[in-house]
C-alpha cells in the first residue's frame, strides 16, 4: 500500500498562526518601544535647552543686564 503525503501544506495549524501572531506582535510592540525612545530623547535635549535658556534670562535679570 503507497500512500502520497502532499509536499504543501495548505492549512495552517492553530500554532503556526499564534506564532505568526506573536511574531506580528513582537514587531509592533518592537516599534512603539524605538518609536517612543526616539521621542524621549527628543524632549531630553528641548527641556535642556529650555533650561539653559531660563537660566540666561535668570542671570541677566539678577544682574539688571538688557538681553
Amino acid at each position: 500500500m503507497v500512500i502520497q503525503l502532499d509536499f504543501f501544506m495548505d492549512d495552517k495549524s492553530e500554532v503556526d498562526c499564534l506564532r505568526e501572531s506573536v511574531k506580528l506582535v513582537k514587531e509592533s510592540s518592537d516599534k512603539v518601544r524605538k518609536s517612543m525612545f526616539a521621542r524621549h530623547a527628543e524632549l531630553a535635549k528641548k527641556y535642556l535647552e529650555l533650561h539653559e535658556r531660563l537660566e540666561i534670562l535668570e542671570r541677566n535679570i539678577c544682574r539688571g543686564d538688557k538681553i
